[in-house]
Protein backbone atom coordinates (compact mmCIF):
# COMPACT_ATOMS: atom_id res chain seq x y z
CA UNK A 1 0.00 0.00 0.00
CA UNK A 2 1.14 3.60 -0.24
CA UNK A 3 1.83 5.98 2.03
CA UNK A 4 4.13 8.78 2.75
CA UNK A 5 7.07 7.85 4.79
CA UNK A 6 10.97 9.48 5.96
CA UNK A 7 14.17 7.36 6.69
CA UNK A 8 15.41 9.94 8.50
CA UNK A 9 15.05 13.06 10.47
CA UNK A 10 14.52 16.17 8.52
CA UNK A 11 12.62 18.41 6.71
CA UNK A 12 9.80 18.42 4.08
CA UNK A 13 12.40 16.86 1.48
CA UNK A 14 13.08 13.35 3.29
CA UNK A 15 9.43 12.65 3.02
CA UNK A 16 8.70 10.39 0.20
CA UNK A 17 5.66 8.21 -1.37
CA UNK A 18 6.73 4.88 -0.33
CA UNK A 19 5.34 1.09 -0.92
CA UNK A 20 4.90 -0.46 2.56
CA UNK A 21 3.19 -3.67 4.16
CA UNK A 22 -0.30 -3.72 5.17
CA UNK A 23 -0.65 -3.32 8.59
CA UNK A 24 -2.01 -6.07 10.95
CA UNK A 25 -4.04 -5.23 13.76
CA UNK A 26 -3.58 -6.25 17.28
CA UNK A 27 -6.47 -7.81 18.91
CA UNK A 28 -7.14 -4.56 20.89
CA UNK A 29 -6.57 -2.77 17.60
CA UNK A 30 -8.96 -1.77 14.03
CA UNK A 31 -7.93 -1.83 10.79
CA UNK A 32 -9.10 1.31 8.45
CA UNK A 33 -9.05 2.59 4.79
CA UNK A 34 -8.12 5.77 5.61
CA UNK A 35 -10.08 8.60 3.31
CA UNK A 36 -8.77 11.50 4.92
CA UNK A 37 -5.82 12.51 7.16
CA UNK A 38 -5.00 15.80 8.37
CA UNK A 39 -1.76 17.64 9.48
CA UNK A 40 -0.98 19.03 13.10
CA UNK A 41 2.55 20.94 14.53
CA UNK A 42 3.08 17.27 16.47
CA UNK A 43 3.77 15.83 12.63
CA UNK A 44 6.65 18.11 11.76
CA UNK A 45 8.15 17.46 15.23
CA UNK A 46 7.87 13.82 15.04
CA UNK A 47 9.26 14.27 11.52
CA UNK A 48 12.31 16.69 12.51
CA UNK A 49 12.89 14.60 15.56
CA UNK A 50 12.69 18.29 17.54
CA UNK A 51 12.60 19.16 20.46
CA UNK A 52 15.79 17.21 20.62
CA UNK A 53 14.57 15.47 23.96
CA UNK A 54 11.83 14.09 22.70
CA UNK A 55 14.48 11.59 20.44
CA UNK A 56 14.84 9.96 23.75
CA UNK A 57 11.69 8.54 23.32
CA UNK A 58 11.18 8.02 19.76
CA UNK A 59 14.91 7.24 18.44
CA UNK A 60 18.38 8.93 18.37
CA UNK A 61 18.17 7.48 14.87
CA UNK A 62 15.72 6.46 12.34
CA UNK A 63 15.87 2.94 12.24
CA UNK A 64 13.38 1.88 9.47
CA UNK A 65 10.64 3.77 7.53
CA UNK A 66 8.38 5.74 9.69
CA UNK A 67 4.58 6.34 8.26
CA UNK A 68 3.88 10.51 9.03
CA UNK A 69 0.24 11.54 9.94
CA UNK A 70 -1.63 11.45 13.55
CA UNK A 71 -5.18 12.39 12.67
CA UNK A 72 -7.24 10.13 10.48
CA UNK A 73 -10.94 9.52 9.42
CA UNK A 74 -12.26 6.05 7.34
CA UNK A 75 -13.83 3.05 6.92
CA UNK A 76 -13.06 0.31 9.38
CA UNK A 77 -11.93 -2.74 7.02
CA UNK A 78 -11.29 -5.37 10.30
CA UNK A 79 -12.04 -5.50 14.27
CA UNK A 80 -9.68 -6.77 16.62
CA UNK A 81 -11.56 -9.88 19.28
CA UNK A 82 -10.83 -7.44 21.93
CA UNK A 83 -12.50 -4.29 20.33
CA UNK A 84 -16.18 -3.93 20.97
CA UNK A 85 -18.64 -0.93 20.02
CA UNK A 86 -17.58 -1.32 16.54
CA UNK A 87 -18.45 -3.41 13.27
CA UNK A 88 -16.66 -3.22 9.44
CA UNK A 89 -18.30 -0.75 7.48
CA UNK A 90 -18.22 1.75 10.11
CA UNK A 91 -17.24 5.27 9.38
CA UNK A 92 -14.39 6.74 12.49
CA UNK A 93 -12.51 9.44 13.11
CA UNK A 94 -9.15 8.08 14.99
CA UNK A 95 -5.51 9.71 16.71
CA UNK A 96 -3.22 7.39 15.66
CA UNK A 97 0.12 9.14 16.89
CA UNK A 98 1.66 7.57 13.82
CA UNK A 99 0.74 5.89 10.37
CA UNK A 100 -2.18 7.94 9.04
CA UNK A 101 -0.52 9.06 6.30
CA UNK A 102 -1.13 5.62 4.52
CA UNK A 103 -3.70 3.88 2.76
CA UNK A 104 -4.78 1.83 5.70
CA UNK A 105 -3.83 2.30 8.76
CA UNK A 106 -4.23 0.88 12.27
CA UNK A 107 -5.92 2.29 15.40
CA UNK A 108 -6.33 1.32 19.40
CA UNK A 109 -10.37 0.73 20.13
CA UNK A 110 -10.32 3.59 22.70
CA UNK A 111 -8.92 6.35 20.62
CA UNK A 112 -11.64 6.25 18.14
CA UNK A 113 -14.99 7.12 17.25
CA UNK A 114 -18.01 6.78 15.01
CA UNK A 115 -19.01 9.41 12.69
CA UNK A 116 -22.23 10.08 11.57
CA UNK A 117 -22.82 9.74 7.50
CA UNK A 118 -23.76 13.82 7.86
CA UNK A 119 -19.70 14.43 8.85
CA UNK A 120 -17.71 14.61 5.41
CA UNK A 121 -14.40 12.18 6.05
CA UNK A 122 -12.50 15.54 5.32
CA UNK A 123 -14.17 17.33 8.21
CA UNK A 124 -13.87 14.35 10.84
CA UNK A 125 -9.95 13.72 9.60
CA UNK A 126 -9.30 17.44 11.14
CA UNK A 127 -10.77 16.70 14.72
CA UNK A 128 -8.75 14.13 17.03
CA UNK A 129 -6.20 16.13 17.87
CA UNK A 130 -6.44 19.48 17.81
CA UNK A 131 -10.44 18.97 19.39
CA UNK A 132 -8.63 16.91 22.40
CA UNK A 133 -6.37 19.30 23.00
CA UNK A 134 -8.68 22.72 22.99
CA UNK A 135 -11.59 20.69 24.74
CA UNK A 136 -8.86 19.14 27.69
CA UNK A 137 -7.63 22.44 27.78
CA UNK A 138 -10.75 24.19 28.27
CA UNK A 139 -12.72 21.70 30.50
CA UNK A 140 -9.83 20.47 32.67
CA UNK A 141 -6.76 22.34 32.85
CA UNK A 142 -8.87 25.94 32.73
CA UNK A 143 -11.40 24.40 34.95
CA UNK A 144 -13.82 26.86 32.67
CA UNK A 145 -17.34 27.10 34.55
CA UNK A 146 -20.76 28.36 32.59
CA UNK A 147 -20.78 32.40 32.06
CA UNK A 148 -17.00 32.64 32.35
CA UNK A 149 -14.83 34.88 29.94
CA UNK A 150 -12.74 33.19 27.71
CA UNK A 151 -9.79 34.53 25.71
CA UNK A 152 -8.34 32.60 22.96
CA UNK A 153 -4.79 33.47 22.11
CA UNK A 154 -3.81 32.63 18.87
CA UNK A 155 -7.68 31.76 17.68
CA UNK A 156 -6.91 30.71 14.34
CA UNK A 157 -4.57 27.53 14.04
CA UNK A 158 -5.78 24.28 14.30
CA UNK A 159 -6.64 24.13 17.87
CA UNK A 160 -7.15 27.80 18.73
CA UNK A 161 -10.19 27.73 15.96
CA UNK A 162 -11.81 24.55 17.70
CA UNK A 163 -11.22 26.34 21.17
CA UNK A 164 -13.44 29.42 20.50
CA UNK A 165 -15.91 27.18 19.20
CA UNK A 166 -15.89 24.67 22.29
CA UNK A 167 -15.95 27.21 24.98
CA UNK A 168 -19.07 28.65 23.51
CA UNK A 169 -20.14 24.69 23.52
CA UNK A 170 -19.02 24.67 27.13
CA UNK A 171 -21.04 27.54 28.19
CA UNK A 172 -18.67 30.69 28.26
CA UNK A 173 -20.77 33.50 28.40
CA UNK A 174 -18.11 35.64 25.82
CA UNK A 175 -15.59 34.22 24.10
CA UNK A 176 -12.43 36.66 22.08
CA UNK A 177 -9.73 36.16 20.04
CA UNK A 178 -6.61 37.37 19.02
CA UNK A 179 -5.45 36.34 15.71
CA UNK A 180 -4.74 38.16 12.53
CA UNK A 181 -7.25 40.88 10.87
CA UNK A 182 -7.36 38.65 7.79
CA UNK A 183 -8.55 35.79 9.91
CA UNK A 184 -11.45 37.81 11.74
CA UNK A 185 -14.12 37.27 9.38
CA UNK A 186 -13.55 33.25 10.01
CA UNK A 187 -13.37 33.36 13.76
CA UNK A 188 -16.41 36.27 14.01
CA UNK A 189 -18.36 33.02 11.77
CA UNK A 190 -17.32 29.85 14.25
CA UNK A 191 -18.56 32.64 17.55
CA UNK A 192 -16.15 34.70 18.18
CA UNK A 193 -17.76 37.90 20.05
CA UNK A 194 -14.70 40.42 19.36
CA UNK A 195 -11.01 39.67 17.39
CA UNK A 196 -8.40 41.88 18.41
CA UNK A 197 -5.38 41.91 15.21
CA UNK A 198 -2.68 41.49 16.68
CA UNK A 199 -0.92 42.97 13.63
CA UNK A 200 -2.16 46.44 14.31
CA UNK A 201 -1.35 45.97 18.21
CA UNK A 202 -4.87 46.03 18.89
CA UNK A 203 -5.54 44.32 22.40
CA UNK A 204 -8.14 42.70 23.84
CA UNK A 205 -10.44 44.05 26.16
CA UNK A 206 -10.53 41.80 29.58
CA UNK A 207 -10.68 41.08 32.29
CA UNK A 208 -11.29 37.36 31.37
CA UNK A 209 -11.55 34.38 33.74
CA UNK A 210 -9.51 32.46 31.02
CA UNK A 211 -7.09 32.97 28.81
CA UNK A 212 -6.40 29.66 26.41
CA UNK A 213 -2.73 30.50 24.66
CA UNK A 214 -1.45 28.72 21.40
CA UNK A 215 1.57 30.70 20.70
CA UNK A 216 2.62 32.14 24.12
CA UNK A 217 4.01 35.11 22.24
CA UNK A 218 2.69 37.53 25.11
CA UNK A 219 4.49 38.04 28.58
CA UNK A 220 2.76 36.71 31.43
CA UNK A 221 2.61 39.89 32.80
CA UNK A 222 0.93 41.11 29.96
CA UNK A 223 -1.97 38.39 30.42
CA UNK A 224 -2.27 38.95 33.97
CA UNK A 225 -3.01 42.55 33.00
CA UNK A 226 -6.13 40.87 30.85
CA UNK A 227 -7.31 38.60 33.84
CA UNK A 228 -9.76 39.06 36.24
CA UNK A 229 -9.10 38.27 40.20
CA UNK A 230 -8.74 34.35 40.71
CA UNK A 231 -8.34 34.25 36.83
CA UNK A 232 -6.04 31.36 34.69
CA UNK A 233 -3.92 30.97 32.19
CA UNK A 234 -3.34 27.62 30.14
CA UNK A 235 -0.57 27.47 27.96
CA UNK A 236 -1.11 24.85 24.85
CA UNK A 237 2.00 25.65 22.87
CA UNK A 238 4.54 27.92 21.66
CA UNK A 239 5.77 29.22 17.86
CA UNK A 240 9.66 28.39 19.57
CA UNK A 241 8.86 24.56 18.29
CA UNK A 242 13.05 23.71 17.83
CA UNK A 243 15.86 23.16 20.00
CA UNK A 244 16.65 21.08 22.71
CA UNK A 245 13.31 21.49 24.70
CA UNK A 246 10.89 23.26 22.23
CA UNK A 247 7.88 24.30 23.16
CA UNK A 248 8.57 23.13 26.53
CA UNK A 249 11.05 25.90 26.99
CA UNK A 250 8.61 28.34 26.87
CA UNK A 251 6.24 26.42 28.79
CA UNK A 252 9.00 26.08 31.84
CA UNK A 253 9.73 30.32 31.63
CA UNK A 254 6.10 30.41 31.82
CA UNK A 255 5.50 28.32 34.91
CA UNK A 256 8.22 30.30 36.70
CA UNK A 257 6.74 33.53 35.75
CA UNK A 258 3.67 32.72 36.97
CA UNK A 259 4.88 31.52 40.15
CA UNK A 260 6.96 35.06 40.76
CA UNK A 261 3.96 36.92 39.46
CA UNK A 262 1.23 34.83 41.77
CA UNK A 263 -0.77 33.86 38.77
CA UNK A 264 -3.10 30.42 38.33
CA UNK A 265 -1.12 29.04 35.00
CA UNK A 266 -1.08 25.49 33.59
CA UNK A 267 0.03 23.58 30.70
CA UNK A 268 -1.92 21.64 28.49
CA UNK A 269 -1.72 18.41 26.33
CA UNK A 270 -4.19 16.50 25.11
CA UNK A 271 -4.45 12.63 26.60
CA UNK A 272 -6.50 9.94 24.17
CA UNK A 273 -9.78 9.75 25.91
CA UNK A 274 -12.40 7.46 23.97
CA UNK A 275 -15.25 9.04 25.41
CA UNK A 276 -13.93 12.63 24.42
CA UNK A 277 -13.62 11.90 21.15
CA UNK A 278 -16.86 10.40 20.96
CA UNK A 279 -18.08 14.09 22.18
CA UNK A 280 -16.74 15.87 19.48
CA UNK A 281 -18.24 13.42 17.38
CA UNK A 282 -21.29 14.31 18.68
CA UNK A 283 -20.97 18.19 18.69
CA UNK A 284 -19.64 17.55 14.61
CA UNK A 285 -22.99 15.41 14.01
CA UNK A 286 -25.29 18.71 15.81
CA UNK A 287 -23.51 21.17 14.20
CA UNK A 288 -21.91 22.81 17.56
CA UNK A 289 -18.51 22.43 16.08
CA UNK A 290 -17.21 23.01 12.47
CA UNK A 291 -13.26 22.70 12.18
CA UNK A 292 -12.29 24.75 9.36
CA UNK A 293 -10.69 22.59 6.34
CA UNK A 294 -8.64 23.31 3.30
CA UNK A 295 -7.59 20.71 1.09
CA UNK A 296 -3.49 20.19 0.58
CA UNK A 297 -3.48 17.53 -1.58
CA UNK A 298 -2.88 13.67 -1.81
CA UNK A 299 -0.09 11.76 -0.68
CA UNK A 300 2.27 13.60 -3.09
CA UNK A 301 1.36 16.68 -2.07
CA UNK A 302 2.41 16.07 1.76
CA UNK A 303 5.86 17.47 1.80
CA UNK A 304 4.32 20.86 0.11
CA UNK A 305 1.57 20.86 3.38
CA UNK A 306 4.36 20.35 5.75
CA UNK A 307 6.17 23.26 4.90
CA UNK A 308 3.19 25.27 4.90
CA UNK A 309 2.12 24.04 8.13
CA UNK A 310 5.84 25.07 9.63
CA UNK A 311 5.48 28.55 8.52
CA UNK A 312 2.62 28.91 11.06
CA UNK A 313 0.25 30.53 8.80
CA UNK A 314 -2.61 27.98 8.20
CA UNK A 315 -5.97 28.72 9.13
CA UNK A 316 -7.56 25.63 10.96
CA UNK A 317 -6.69 22.47 9.29
CA UNK A 318 -4.75 21.31 6.56
CA UNK A 319 -6.37 18.22 4.96
CA UNK A 320 -4.66 15.12 3.16
CA UNK A 321 -7.16 13.29 0.34
CA UNK A 322 -5.43 9.37 1.30
CA UNK A 323 -8.18 8.03 -0.80
CA UNK A 324 -8.09 8.39 -4.52
CA UNK A 325 -11.29 10.15 -6.44
CA UNK A 326 -12.69 11.14 -2.72
CA UNK A 327 -15.22 13.85 -3.16
CA UNK A 328 -13.40 17.05 -0.39
CA UNK A 329 -15.77 19.47 1.78
CA UNK A 330 -12.93 21.92 1.68
CA UNK A 331 -12.63 21.96 -2.19
CA UNK A 332 -16.80 22.88 -2.40
CA UNK A 333 -16.63 25.64 0.87
CA UNK A 334 -13.51 27.07 0.93
CA UNK A 335 -11.57 28.18 3.94
CA UNK A 336 -9.64 31.39 5.46
CA UNK A 337 -6.13 31.17 3.75
CA UNK A 338 -3.82 32.23 7.01
CA UNK A 339 -3.26 32.27 10.80
CA UNK A 340 -1.09 33.39 13.34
Amino acid sequence: MKATTYDRYGGPDVLAVSDIPEPVPEPDQVLIDVDSASLNAWDWHQLRGEPRFMRLQTGLRVREPRTLGADLAGTVAAVGTEVSGVVTGDRVLALVGHGALAERAVARGGAMARISDDVPFDVAAATPMAGLTALQALRDSGRLAPGERVLVWGASGGVGHLAVQIAKVLGASRVDAVASGRNAEMLTRLGADAVADYTKDESPEGPYDLIVDTVATASMRTLRGLLKDGGRVVTIGSVAGTGLLGPAAALLRRVIAAAFLRMRHSGAIAKVAHGDLDQLSTWLTDGRIAPVVRNAGSLEDVAGAVRELEDGHVAGKLSIAVAPGAVRTSTRSGAASAAD
